[in-house]
């Protein structure tokens, strides 16, 4: 694995490069420093070519020769091209862990920033540094102080992707980390299936259900420095708010993921990683999610497992069970649809105790036995599929575990088909238990 470097010998790409050799020793990879030199074809000469040529290299070997000590390992590479597409290519070729451009400013030439930055961060499959300030980069890859990180944090792959990279970060030194989720208070009511509240714009219970999730998204952080979630609630752009709190906190780096949206997806959706590489005072490392190579083995500790009380739907109650280890939680749930209530909504009635107790009564005998707890959960809901798939979120489910009735064609289209709604509109893993002939 190795770090690339793009210079252009500016001298805030000298600084930038210093940077980019402490980080490099650091993580013990091969630096290689890359200039790209884009020919134009009006009055071009081979003569003239290999002056230019000879110069540039020159100044590239010259640039090497001061960052390379004994325990950092330079190689240079001269190449020609467009250089977003060059870099891309380079980086792939070499396999690189870490693609590093210095930020020039807006109205700088093209390769320094803009389209190029923009494009390489489009279309790299590994992180991108872009380095405004290297001070504070330099002297934490130096031992000499702490790294302040805003890192992004939301539901997404490329988020996952930036928590892992600041994992690795941590192992290199310490670093303290403030974790941001950005959102609006009636979306996360509706992700949760709870009551909005005429006097605030979030309830404590989805504050509390959301800093649950998002830590357990953060897993086990390595090395030190303290780690703590910050929760927006705000109808103003995610990008908007991690520039804002950067500035606030004194942040040395802006971690975020990227989707690396294009066409009609990105003018869709926006690009919160480009704005913020735009906008931010600070530097900004972009992670895509094909940047994480490693495959963790998720954990399963509670499990959903919906059930309309029929002969089918109970059917899938013993596999909940079967997937959920000692010490775990299976919550066994029963939806009564319901006009104008959130599926939150307890059931309080004589009906609800008689459908908790027919609950009750499917808990397998040796559930206990094997140290598995069980709740049960009798709600509203104005549709059983989105009432499933907010218990999971509120509950903060691993898997959702339901039985199907295997419904097709002209029977599907008239009954419709619970499994596959919730299939379309969960986020958590879905165990599809089809009926016995």
């Amino acid at each position: 694995m190795s770090i690339v470097f793009g210079t252009d010998f500016s001298e805030r790409a000298m600084a930038s490069a210093r940077a980019a050799a402490a980080l490099a020793r650091k993580s013990g990879e091969v630096l290689h420093l890359v200039h790209i030199t884009e020919y134009g074809s009006a009055g071009r000469t081979t003569s003239g070519d290999e002056n230019l040529r000879r110069e540039v290299t020159a100044r590239l070997e010259a640039q090497a020769a001061e960052l390379r000590t004994a325990d950092i390992r330079v190689e240079t590479q001269l190449l020609e091209g467009a250089p977003d597409e060059v870099l891309v290519e380079h980086a792939s070729l070499v396999h690189a862990s870490l693609l590093i451009v210095s930020h020039h400013g807006q109205r700088a030439p093209r390769w320094r920033i803009g389209n190029v930055t923009e494009h390489v961060v489009q279309a790299t499959r590994c992180p991108v540094l872009i380095v405004r300030s290297a001070a504070p980069l330099e002297a934490w890859a130096r031992g000499e102080r702490s790294l302040r990180i805003l890192l992004g944090l939301d539901f997404s792959p490329p988020s996952d992707a930036a928590v892992a990279w600041v994992r690795k970060l941590r192992m290199f030194g310490p670093c303290e980390v403030v974790a941001v989720h950005h959102y609006w208070g009636a979306d996360a009511h509706v992700r949760y299936g709870l009551p909005l509240s005429h006097e605030a714009e979030v309830t404590p219970e989805v504050e509390e259900a959301l800093r649950r999730d998002l830590t357990a998204r953060l897993g086990d952080m390595p090395g030190t420095g303290a780690v703590w979630v910050h929760l927006d609630p705000s109808m103003g752009r995610p990008s908007e708010s991690l520039v804002a709190l950067a500035r606030r906190e004194a942040a040395d780096l802006i971690v975020v993921g990227t989707h690396q949206r294009s066409g009609a997806s990105k003018w869709w959706y926006g690009s919160v990683s480009q704005k913020v590489v735009h906008d931010a005072s600070v530097s900004v490392l972009c992670v895509p999610s094909s940047a994480v190579a490693a495959v963790t083995i998720p954990e399963v500790r509670r499990v959903l497992a919906p059930t309309d009380l029929s002969e089918v739907g109970i059917s899938a109650i013993r596999h909940a069970y079967s997937v959920v280890p000692s010490g775990g939680t299976v919550y066994l749930l029963h939806v009564l649809e319901s006009l104008g209530q959130p599926s939150s909504t307890p059931v309080h009635s004589p009906e609800q105790e008689r459908l908790a107790e027919q609950l009750r009564g499917l808990m397998p005998p040796e559930a206990a036995a094997r140290g598995i707890t069980t709740r049960v959960e009798v709600v509203h809901g104005r549709r059983v599929s989105e009432a499933i798939t907010q218990a999971a979120e509120r509950f903060g489910c691993d898997v959702i575990c339901l039985a199907t009735h295997g419904r097709s064609g002209l029977t599907k289209a008239l009954a419709g088909s619970v499994a596959q709604e919730v299939l379309q509109g969960s986020t958590r893993p879905v165990l599809l238990v089809r009926p016995v002939d």
